[in-house]
């Protein structure tokens, strides 16, 4: 085996080796190093290594350029024997690294094939560990490929037992070509296949401790998770690729082996060619990878074209925003625009520009000023809109199922239609505001604006990528006639991300809206303390924004315990970020996780799910609210009246037990200000209040917009500002009095009875508000860590607010006003005190009347 060359062993070969098993371990590729790190080994490209032995899992430079020229001089000087000798070698050592790596990977297969043996036989149990239909997706054409692999090993072995310079092995590589269909169906099936793996981890503690951590003999017991096993034979694909090249380069045409060989790679780089087109994103990064490999094999003078990224993005051009679609392909980033069609595909796209991808410059952001518009949108003003229309087709629908449908309803409902789906599209343009600017060396640059700094990463990553490791095409060989006709030709295959509302014709009832409540509880996995935080996105009119973030966590098992109010518009996705804060290296993602959103596993209880973040697991709750569970529906009486009108006319008028204006209030903050400092205490912007206060009586929809937008002090003092001006406190006037005197008397048996039975004494609705505001304020106080909002001071700040007594006709002294005044507020807060603090301590702030 290989002794001729002292530097050609099968261990340094599969050490160097893109077949070798080394790099089939390197399960998930976050990036690829800009400079590819050398090989500690002393054969270097030129003393001949072959094309598919590299220093960074065939990266490096040995995937761009050839090495045959390298060696003419030495090979004039050399006999035909001992070039043939020489060959033979070479064939030796890749055969051996075939033999070798392929005895690991079918190992690998034979673990999956047993595990997947001993889930299937709880199927039939009356406690199966996964379900019958997540067993077929996950183990998928397996069995199929191990009969392969099985079959092609036994033969290689056979026919390599004793070398022989007229041995034949091409038919057995040109075999397991041709079965490449079953790769085509697994690779096909393995997204999937992954996300099943995941879901069924989080769900089912026992899958997830069987999956977690298997052994393999040949790795001398490195440990592999299931995932990590499923993703062998997509690394296979391209290394087979690789090594019939090799294998072809080493076989004289006279071979018997040669035209088998031949046939074996092409069947091979179709098989590639076409994965290419058809898997994208998906797949990213692995598909730099197999880009590469095409770009090795290629018999053009330059790489065939592949396309890496793409989605629709909104382009900023000349201070207006227009829908565009970016292509980023491994030689060229092409924006193009959308350009409706009449035929079934809806539209087609036009390329407005393109940049050759050795010239592209992504510029930082903090060397520019701030976006310019000529005309900025009024997002408020839009989401407001849409609000309006959603609920008219709501209440339409709601009355239509009542009534007999008659042809004006249904008219008027597809115009409403109509009207939503053209709101939409505008709040997809109006939506993105992080900016993210691609230009040309020394040329014009373009700005793009997205919603998430995930997203926006993620493009600048796949272009430093691409260039640290592809060869580029010149800018004077691209055309955009060329690039015009290749977009439009291969538009069936490209795979794009068009979004959630771009593709969609009518309302998609999956769509949540409500909202979706985060119990943050830990992440385990780690191998080593580390500073952990995480952040949450979710869908919004076919963007991703980012919702919450957590603190930081320090610890080998990072525990956080925080919760958050989530708003879901029209959401499918929740996509979660895991990030490390390392004080050397700074920040960096250390794994992610998308979770459908849907109402078949989510309800109004808490749901834990265990989440899988690459080789990390975090441990989560979450449940969804729907909008008339949280009584954030809006009213559809006319506002008219809001301020100063008494809570039964409000009430009466929405229709509801507690009136919007409160609710909404209510929910922004624990959405966003249960961790402020000196919440309520603080006051909020004047013109913010009365913005607020103005919009609340004049256009609910724009007020439910428009609270979300300003600081949360305004919208606390927004609050503050609507009891106060009740032209009756909530605990009345009649018996603020009464409340007053209770609270005075010295028994404090006296003093808790009277109290509870004056609050029973109250009008039901005052007592219904009453109770969701002091539940409310209880939740503000569990924070007070944060907030530093101790149940004395929330009890200091609405107590003058919800009791006060009843303006006197008489005008009373100066002094009796300073006098009753102090002894009021004390009282007041004091009364208030109670309630909150038997609200706290779960205790009954009723009495039961018989």
């Amino acid at each position: 085996m290989c002794r001729r060359n002292k530097h050609c062993t099968p261990k340094t070969y599969l050490q160097l080796s893109v077949y070798g098993s080394s790099v089939e371990s390197t399960t998930h590729i976050p990036s690829v190093s800009p400079t590819p790190p050398t090989s500690n080994n002393s054969w270097s490209r030129d003393e001949g290594l072959p094309s598919h032995i590299s220093s960074n899992n065939g990266l490096d430079n040995s995937l761009r350029s050839s090495n045959n020229n390298i060696n003419n001089n030495k090979s004039k000087r050399k006999t035909s024997s001992e070039i043939e000798a020489e060959r033979m070698t070479m064939y030796k050592c890749i055969i051996s690294s075939i033999l070798e790596s392929e005895t690991i990977y079918l190992e690998c297969l034979d673990v999956v094939l047993q595990y997947m043996k001993a889930l299937k036989a709880t199927l039939t149990t009356s406690q199966p560990v996964i379900s019958p239909d997540d067993f077929s997706t996950v183990f998928y054409r397996i069995p199929e490929l191990h009969a392969a692999h099985s079959s092609f090993l036994k033969g290689l072995r056979q026919r390599t037992g004793v070398w022989d310079s007229k041995a034949s092995v091409g038919d057995i590589f040109k075999t397991l070509a041709s079965k490449l269909d079953v790769y085509a169906q697994f690779l096909q099936n393995y997204q999937r296949a992954v996300e099943t793996v995941r879901r069924c981890s989080s769900q089912s503690a026992q899958f997830a401790d069987i999956t977690r951590s298997i052994k393999l003999r040949s790795l001398q017991g490195q440990a592999q998770s299931l995932e990590d096993l499923l993703h062998r034979p997509v690394a296979r694909v391209q290394k087979n690729a690789l090594v019939l090249h090799d294998l072809l380069k080493y076989t004289p045409e006279s071979h018997c082996d040669h035209e088998a060989i031949k046939e074996a790679l092409s069947l091979t780089q179709n098989f590639l060619t076409h994965l290419s087109m058809m898997q994208t994103e998906a797949m990213f990064p692995i598909l730099i990878f197999i880009f590469l490999v095409l770009d090795k094999l290629k018999t053009q003078d330059r790489p065939q074209r592949h396309l890496v990224r793409n989605s629709f993005i909104v382009e900023l051009v000349e201070g207006h925003r227009k829908l565009r679609h970016l292509f980023l392909f491994n030689d060229v980033i092409v924006c193009a625009k959308y350009k409706a069609t009449g035929r079934a595909e809806k539209f087609t796209f036009e390329v407005k520009w393109y940049i050759s991808l050795h010239d592209i410059v992504v510029l930082g952001e903090n060397i520019f000023e701030a976006v310019r518009e000529t005309s900025p949108p009024n997002l408020v003003a839009l989401k407001s809109q849409a609000s309006t229309v959603r609920d008219q087709i709501k209440r339409q629908e709601t009355h239509s199922e009542l009534k007999v449908v008659n042809r004006i309803n249904l008219s008027r409902g597809e115009k409403r239609r109509k009207k939503l789906s053209e709101l939409e599209a505008q709040l997809i343009l109006a939506s993105p505001n992080l900016p993210l600017r691609i230009g040309k060396r020394n040329g014009v640059t373009h700005t793009f604006l997205l919603t998430s700094e995930y997203e926006r990463d993620q493009w600048g990553e796949a272009i430093k990528v691409l260039q640290a490791n592809t060869p580029g095409v010149g800018g004077n060989s691209l055309t955009l006639p060329e690039l015009q006709n290749w977009i439009t030709a291969y538009r069936s295959f490209l795979k794009t991300n068009m979004g959630t509302f771009l593709l969609k014709s009518n309302r998609d009832e999956s769509l949540l809206l409500g909202d979706l409540h985060i119990v943050v509880n830990s992440l385990h996995g780690l191998t080593s303390p580390a500073n952990m935080f995480l952040c949450f996105e979710v869908d919004s009119y076919g963007h991703f924004f980012r919702k919450a973030k957590t603190k930081c966590s320090d610890g080998i098992e990072p525990h956080w315990n925080q919760d958050f109010i989530v708003e879901l518009e029209g959401s499918q996705i929740l996509r979660i970020l895991c990030y490390e804060d390392n004080s050397k290296e700074g920040i960096q993602l250390r794994g992610k996780a998308h979770l459908e959103l849907s109402r078949t596993w989510l309800s109004g209880s808490l749901v834990e799910r265990r989440v899988s973040l690459q080789d990390l697991v975090l441990v989560l709750s979450l449940k969804f609210l729907p909008p008339e569970a949280t009584l954030r529906g809006v009213p559809s009486g006319k506002p008219s009246g809001l301020f100063g009108a008494s809570i039964s006319q409000v009430c009466r008028r929405e229709k509801r037990s507690v009136p919007f204006i409160v609710t909404r209030c209510v929910r922004e903050v624990e959405r966003r200000g249960l961790n402020e400092v000196g919440i309520y205490r603080v006051s909020g912007l004047a013109s913010d209040i009365n913005k607020l206060k103005k919009s609340f009586e004049s256009n609910p929809y724009e007020a439910e917009q428009l609270v979300k937008e300003v600081d949360i002090h305004s919208v606390t003092g927004l609050l503050k500002l609507y009891l106060r001006e009740l032209p009756e406190a909530l605990f009345t006037d009649e018996l603020y009095p009464r409340f007053f005197e209770a609270f005075s008397a010295a028994d404090p048996d006296y003093r808790k009875t009277t109290l509870l039975k004056l609050f029973t004494s109250l009008p039901q609705l005052n007592q219904s508000l009453i109770v969701y505001l002091l539940e409310h304020l209880v939740k503000i106080n569990r924070h007070d860590n944060l907030n530093k909002m101790s149940l004395h001071n929330l009890a200091t700040v609405f107590g003058p607010t919800v009791l006060r007594p009843a303006l006197k006709t008489k005008t009373p002294t100066q002094e009796e006003l300073l006098t009753a005044s102090t002894v009021d507020v004390m009282a007041q807060a004091g009364i208030l005190h109670f309630f909150l603090k038997r609200r706290s301590n779960e205790e009954p702030i009723q009495v039961v009347q018989n």
